[in-house]
């Protein structure tokens, strides 16, 4: 019995121990679910990049060790790297901005390079160092592991820890989970950079504007020391020297006039009397300032040029030099500006400023002040000796202030205007007048703010996104679209209430603020009436469009602190409505972040699939209708995944489209698709056949896409005359001149293009005669049972002859009984598919028909 106890005891010792380690596993996959989660809510929750990257280490430290972090920035144009953030307990990294070349052999450019992630044991460091890939930099640790941050392909950063320390190892899983994290957080810098980048332009334009402010202040304080001087001089009964100093004193307050002298010239005794001075550094004031005859120095030259005369020292010593001028210049003066005092026509005196500080230059501008100064001081001066002439001259002199006057005010009308106008664009949409997206944000934030203060009050947002807007502008042109946005704009404000806002976020993309609700149904009786009105048809350009739209309602909740929040959820909900049908709207609720999460694990998924290359081809056999004689084969995606089975093209397709995974996805069965007619090349002889591939739109945008083709056919050994690529009309719509650069470099190698679903997108003849098009593929939707549709049958009877009129063929695709096969044979059609000959099937499966 003491056996037995022991036994038991033992076992339950065991099964503690078990349950331990289990709670330890599910603690540490519980931190690692909530880093990621915390990585997806720091672009919002981030105000700056350095805030945002030490949110990051602490998300990373979370999952992982990570003493010893740092993401690294890679401008590829520049060839720099900037360690943007550093942690580390052994080594310190350089600050700023450095070149390529002092990094080149280090693991962080090894990883750029390669643009793939890596773990680093001591076992993988010695190989790479013997294989000269990497040299040792920085004191020498145990692992280091690193991934790429990339960027539409490209890579523009490493993000890496490392460890120092034996008992700190890292593993796959860790690699794979940093390599993960990397997509989200080069994510999330953009939003951040973007955020940014609106900052600086924002603080531009409030300097701009700021800088007008001055500029009009100026100008206001020009015009009030000009009209000063005009009253001094309208002043008979004001003493001349007082004149002279009252005059000194407006113009000190414009331009620096702390050396002033005023000298007025006599014809008769030749001699030039000094009435007004005021020196800094004159020693003897009555010396220096005393009567003489006149002579050859500056001031005698504007009294005998008769102009404006401007000179910095330079100047004053090669006049000096070249004998104009008979006293050299004083060593002190910097800035010399004399103008001529001219009554008449007559000059009967100058004014003169000049500086001895080398900061203080005169220009053209202080040049024009001093000479309409010098104008009211003549005025003044022989308004003393004839009275007439001072009247006339006072009567123009007012005359000209009020035209001037009139002039500023005028261009101080048009600046405010203009700053209204510009104020209104700023915070309004330019194409339908709605309140624009910063406004909305701001109205929305003040109603959570009201709601936390009185929660009685009930508020909520419509988020709206009108269902078919892209084939509007994509088929009548976007002159069409934005005359579609402007009325459906004008209807949604008679639609809601007054005191609602609406407001226009971009795109085709609207929300709607109501506030003040009693209840509910009142916010689903307007999106009601919203949704029926846009399910009537538009006439845009003389033609009915429908459009339709989706909504999502949110309402409001204290769990909401700000306004990106809502919108999110709002979004969310719109999203929710489109999935279910379109042309709806749905209220958020909770369950809606399911359907988040549940994307964000397909996402996952999907990208594990590429990286352990789970897609595979299957092939449907492409027949001539004549003889029924296999062709060719087109290579349709399929997923045999370790995590969740066979998944349908249906359910991931759409999401890696959505996310441009598609572009890995396509390459990859490209690949393998060459690659087993390759095999049949080899093992059959038949060097007849051919695969055709279908490519997602956006890589005909790329510029390096016919020299990844290239790359995959020499790799495989296949010849270019062997391959099709297919692709949808939407492809040839967007970036045409890309497009077409790309088709005639793939054309140029070999490859034949052949236009997939030809007939159901935008079908425009244009760019048949553009672009090199071999082959139109008719759309199932009208060969299904084509036999039993007349109509069906005059439009592919249509296509074909403009096929054959453009000398391209074609393939009619879901073909799936012997009437409709037969009856495409008697229209010219001369290629078909379809599970009437033969379903996808894997390669192997497919033998069997290439050896019958």
């Amino acid at each position: 019995m003491g056996f037995a106890g022991n036994q038991l005891n033992n076992k339950e010792t065991d099964l503690a121990k078990e349950s331990l380690i289990l709670i330890d596993k599910y603690r540490k996959l519980e931190g690692r679910y909530t880093a990621l989660f915390t990585l997806n809510q720091l672009a919002v929750d981030c105000a700056d990049l350095n805030t945002f990257f030490i949110q990051v280490h602490s998300a990373i430290s979370a999952i992982m060790p990570a003493n010893n972090f740092y993401i690294a920035m890679y401008d590829q144009g520049a060839s720099t790297i900037d360690f943007v953030y550093d942690v580390d307990e052994k080594d310190s990294y350089p600050p700023g901005v450095m070149p390529y070349a002092e990094l080149e052999g280090s693991m962080t450019c090894y990883v750029i390079e390669s643009a793939k992630p890596l773990l680093a044991t001591p076992e993988k460091i010695e190989e790479l160092t013997q294989q000269k890939k990497i040299k040792q930099m920085g004191t020498k640790g145990v692992d280091w592991l690193g991934v790429p941050l990339m960027s539409d392909g490209f890579v523009i950063g490493v993000m890496a820890v490392q460890s120092y320390n034996e008992n700190v190892r890292y593993q796959e899983h860790d690699l794979e989970m940093l390599t993960f994290t990397a997509q989200h957080v080069i994510t999330a810098m953009m939003r951040l950079q973007d955020r940014e980048r609106l900052q600086k332009a924002v603080d531009a334009r409030t300097r701009e504007l700021m800088g007008q402010i001055r500029e009009r202040e100026k100008s206001e304080l020009l015009q009030e020391s000009l009209y000063r001087i005009s009253e001094l001089t309208n002043d008979t009964s004001l003493d001349i020297d007082k004149f002279y100093a009252m005059v000194h004193n407006i113009v000190g307050q414009l331009i620096n006039a702390k050396n002033f002298f005023i000298a007025k010239y006599d014809p008769e005794e030749d001699l030039l009397s000094f009435v007004y001075h005021s020196d800094q550094r004159s020693q003897n004031i009555d010396k220096d300032f005393a009567p003489r005859k006149l002579t050859n120095r500056y001031t005698e030259l504007v009294i005998k040029r008769g102009e404006i005369v401007l000179l910095s020292h330079q100047d004053m010593i090669e006049l000096y030099e070249a004998g104009e001028i008979s006293a050299a210049p004083n060593d002190d003066t910097k800035s010399w500006l004399g103008v001529p005092l001219i009554q008449s026509g007559n000059v009967i005196g100058a004014m003169v400023i000049q500086s001895y500080q080398s900061k203080v230059i005169f220009n053209e501008q202080d040049a024009e002040l001093l000479k309409f100064v010098s104008q009211h001081v003549s005025t003044a001066i022989k308004r003393r000796e004839i009275a007439d002439v001072e009247r006339e001259t006072h009567e123009l002199l007012e005359h000209q202030v009020k035209l001037r006057t009139v002039a500023l005010e005028e261009e101080i009308k048009q600046r405010k205007e203009a700053e209204a106008k510009l104020k209104y664009a700023a915070t309004h949409d330019s194409l339908t007048g709605l309140p624009n997206r910063a406004i909305f944000v701001d109205l929305l934030n003040h109603a959570i703010a009201c709601n936390v203060r009185r929660p009685e009050l009930k508020f909520a947002i419509l988020f709206l996104d009108l269902d078919r807007f892209k084939v509007v502008n994509d088929s009548l042109g976007h002159h069409a679209g934005d005359q579609l946005l402007k009325e459906v704009a004008l209807e949604l404000k008679s639609i809601v209430r007054t005191k609602d806002v609406v407001a226009r976020l971009g795109g085709d993309e609207f929300v709607i603020l109501i506030e003040d609700l009693e209840e509910n149904q009142e916010a689903f009786e307007i999106a009601q009436r919203i949704t029926e009105y846009l399910a009537t048809p538009f006439h845009i350009s003389n033609q009915a469009v429908f459009i339709g739209t989706s909504i999502g309602i949110l309402f409001n909740d204290l769990r909401y602190t700000s306004a990106d929040l809502m919108l999110r959820d709002a979004d969310t909900a719109m999203y929710h409505a489109k999935d279910k049908g379109k042309g709806r709207y749905e209220v958020f609720d909770a369950s809606m972040h399911n359907k988040v999460q549940n994307a964000l694990r397909l996402e996952t998924d999907i990208r594990e699939g590429i990286i352990q290359e789970e897609f595979v081809p299957h092939f449907q056999p492409i027949v001539r209708l004549r003889d029924k004689k296999i062709v060719g084969f087109e290579a349709l995606a399929r997923w045999q995944s370790d995590q969740r089975g066979f998944v349908y093209p249906s359910e991931f397709i759409p999401l890696a489209e959505e996310t441009n995974l598609i572009m890995a996805i396509d390459l990859q069965i490209l690949e393998k698709s060459c690659r087993q007619l390759k095999l049949w090349q080899d093992q059959l002889q038949r060097f007849d056949l051919y695969v055709s591939c279908n490519l997602f739109s956006n890589h005909f945008f790329s510029h390096t896409l016919p020299d990844d083709i290239e790359n995959i056919l020499t790799k495989v050994g296949l010849s270019p005359q062997n391959l099709r690529l297919e692709l949808t009309e939407r492809a040839l719509l967007e970036n045409t001149e890309v497009v077409l650069e790309n088709m005639t470099r793939l054309k140029a190698l070999g490859i034949r293009i052949l236009l997939d679903d030809f007939g159901t997108g935008y079908s425009s003849l244009s760019y048949l005669h553009r672009f090199p098009i071999d082959v139109l593929k008719i759309d199932r939707s009208f060969i299904n049972n084509v036999h039993e549709h007349g109509n069906h049958q005059a439009i592919i009877k249509t296509i074909v002859d403009l096929a054959t009129n453009l000398q391209m063929s074609t393939v009619g695709e879901g073909i799936e009984n012997l009437a409709d096969a037969q009856l495409l044979e008697k229209m010219d059609c001369v290629y078909g598919q379809g599970f009437y000959f033969y379903k996808p099937m894997p390669a192997s499966d497919l033998v069997k028909f290439l050896q019958a």
